[in-house]
This record gives structure tokens, C-alpha cells and sequence, in this order.
């Protein structure tokens, strides 16, 4: 499993980005202990490797050893940043993100969003960063008008439910994000992020990690609605090569959809798909009642055109990623 994941770290590092960039510069990045942010500092480990001098500080709610030039640090990010090193980039990960966390926690959720992204700018704009990212979502799109949805086009969305926290602090959060750059001239850019999935010892309430997790445990997957939703997912793998190609090559204000082609699957095809992995089925259970906190979106397709116009091609496809994934959970 280790060798698997470090073999993905360096695929990345591999790829032909302008990694000089980051040579002697200094990184400091929020949710460093998440899916994407954890391997996003493992190929920057991977670039120390080639000679390229990265320092990095990680943020997350609690601190791991440091080492290899990460430096961990424990910190809410709702709380101002008390560190007085300067950073040269800084990329702001750090978000609730499950179902079950929109659900229990709205409060908490809209709070990490919005203070979050403003302590992370305003320590950005202190020490004279060259270039903020911030990780918004495909959630900011609401039910998609178009498909796929180019970064222009926005949705429906029910601003007067709880569900809704999600959604609207990621939109005020990359308002914010041009707001500093209007009234402070700090350089931002912006990567709106597919449904993500991967490996993750963590535990995660999205639809796609819950079947995953009754394949791998040898079970039948449960269905909590009709399964007709279309949605555009994302390997961490992709997710993570698609971060490097925003961070390095995007252009300052600019947002790009991060995702994997789409294979014209719907969830319940997916769910499908995952139960066959352990030779299982799909049961259908859904309540409107017992389903708070979950998407009522039903097309959410992304078109990344304007991310492959900067050189990015997915590494894997999102059927094949599934299974890799599966394989990972079983080894």
C-alpha cells in the first residue's frame, strides 16, 4: 500500500509542470492531513527528492511529527494565523466536506469556510505571498443549467437550508478571494473540485466512500435514492495533479474545474459497478426524511476544457480509479 501511494506521489512529481516555481519557495497549506492535501505533500517530498529545496508547513486539527521538511502544526483555521514565517504560496485545503459534518455541524461548516479563508488570505497578504489557491467546489454550481457546466455557469441553489451552508460559503469564499485581489493586489487563483475519492484512512460520508466501504466489508451497497444523479468525479490522483497545474500555471483570478472525463454513468451506476467488485448487490432505501445533509443536485457534470488548455490530461479514468481504489482498501 505504501509503495502504491508513494509510486503515485512521484508520477505526479513527474509530470512536465514548471516545478522550478517551487524550488527554494516555501508552502504553507491548510487541510494537510486530508485526501488531496496529504498527497499533495508527498510529491512536494518527491520534488525535494530531484534537489528542489520546498519547505512546508501543514495545518491541520491535530499535529503529526514533523520531518522531511514538513513542519506540522495543529491549528483551527477559524482562529488567525499566529505564524511568522512567510510563505511563499499558500494553498487553503482546509474545509468540512462530508454529508454527515453538513448535517451535524452547519454552523461549523460555514464558519471553517468563511474564517478559514479569510485568516489564510489575510496571512497571505501580510507576508507578501506570490500566489494564493483556494479549493472551492463543484458545489458552488448548484443544479447544473448546462452540461457540463464550464466555469461561467451557475446553477440553482436553495440559499434557505441548512444544506445550502456548504454551497454558499464556497461561493463567498471565492468572492473573498477576489476581493483581496481587487483591494490588496494579492495574486489568487482557484481550483473548483469534482467529488473527490481515494484511498483515506479517515472516515468519509460522501456516497461514493460509503459504497466502497460495504464493498470492501464483503456487503450488499445501500442506495439512498434513485441512483439517477450525474456527477463528475475525481481520483486523488487527478485531483491532486489538477491542484499542481492550478498553482503553478493558472492565471491569477482565474477558477478551473478539476475532474475526470465522464463515462455517462449515474451514481446507482456506480454503485453498480463498486458491488460487482465484491460480487454483491445493490439495495435501493430511500427516505427523504432520513437523508438530511445530502445533495438534492441531480446534474453536476463539470467540463475541465479550460484546465487542459494548461496541459492537464487525466492520469487515470474514473472507472479504473474505482478499482484501484478497491484493491488498495483489500490489500
Amino acid at each position: 500500500m505504501k509503495d502504491a501511494y508513494k509510486a503515485e506521489a512521484a508520477e505526479i512529481a513527474a509530470l512536465g509542470l514548471p516545478w522550478e516555481k517551487l524550488k527554494n519557495k516555501s508552502v504553507l497549506i491548510s487541510g494537510g492531513t486530508g485526501l488531496i492535501g496529504r498527497l499533495f505533500i508527498d510529491v512536494l517530498k518527491e520534488r525535494n527528492r530531484l534537489g528542489d529545496n520546498i519547505s512546508v508547513i501543514s495545518l491541520s486539527r491535530t499535529a503529526r511529527e514533523s520531518g522531511e521538511g514538513i513542519v506540522y502544526l495543529a491549528h483551527d483555521v477559524k482562529r488567525p494565523l499566529c505564524i511568522t514565517e512567510r510563505a511563499d504560496f499558500v494553498v487553503h485545503l482546509a474545509s468540512n466536506t462530508h454529508p454527515k459534518q453538513y448535517s451535524e455541524d452547519p454552523v461549523g461548516t460555514i464558519t471553517t469556510n468563511i474564517f478559514g479563508c479569510y485568516n489564510l488570505l489575510d496571512y497571505a497578504r501580510t507576508v507578501g505571498a506570490e500566489r494564493f489557491v483556494l479549493a472551492s467546489s463543484v458545489e458552488i454550481y448548484g443544479e447544473g443549467s448546462a452540461a457540463p457546466m464550464k466555469e461561467g455557469d451557475f446553477g440553482f441553489i436553495d440559499c434557505n437550508t441548512a444544506r445550502a451552508g456548504y454551497n454558499e460559503s464556497k461561493r463567498l469564499s471565492e468572492s473573498l478571494c477576489q476581493s483581496y485581489r481587487v483591494q490588496y493586489g494579492l495574486d489568487c487563483v482557484i481550483a473548483r473540485f469534482s467529488r473527490c475519492f481515494g484511498y483515506d484512512e479517515k472516515k468519509d460520508t460522501k456516497a461514493i466512500a460509503q459504497f466502497m466501504e460495504r464493498a470492501v466489508a464483503g456487503e450488499d451497497i445501500v442506495l439512498k435514492s434513485p441512483g439517477h444523479q450525474k456527477y463528475s468525479y475525481c481520483y486523488v490522483v487527478d485531483a491532486v495533479a489538477g491542484l499542481f497545474y492550478v498553482l503553478l500555471k493558472g492565471t491569477d483570478g482565474e477558477a478551473y474545474n478539476v475532474a475526470e472525463q465522464f463515462e455517462g454513468l449515474t451514481l446507482g451506476d456506480y454503485a453498480r459497478l463498486i458491488a460487482s467488485f465484491a460480487g454483491k448487490n445493490v439495495i435501493y432505501d430511500f427516505d427523504p426524511d432520513k437523508n438530511k445533509g445530502v445533495s438534492a443536485v441531480n446534474n453536476a457534470v463539470m467540463d475541465f476544457g479550460k484546465l487542459q488548455a494548461l496541459g492537464y490530461t487525466p492520469l487515470r479514468t474514473v472507472s479504473g480509479a474505482l478499482h484501484e481504489t478497491y484493491l488498495k482498501y483489500k490489500g
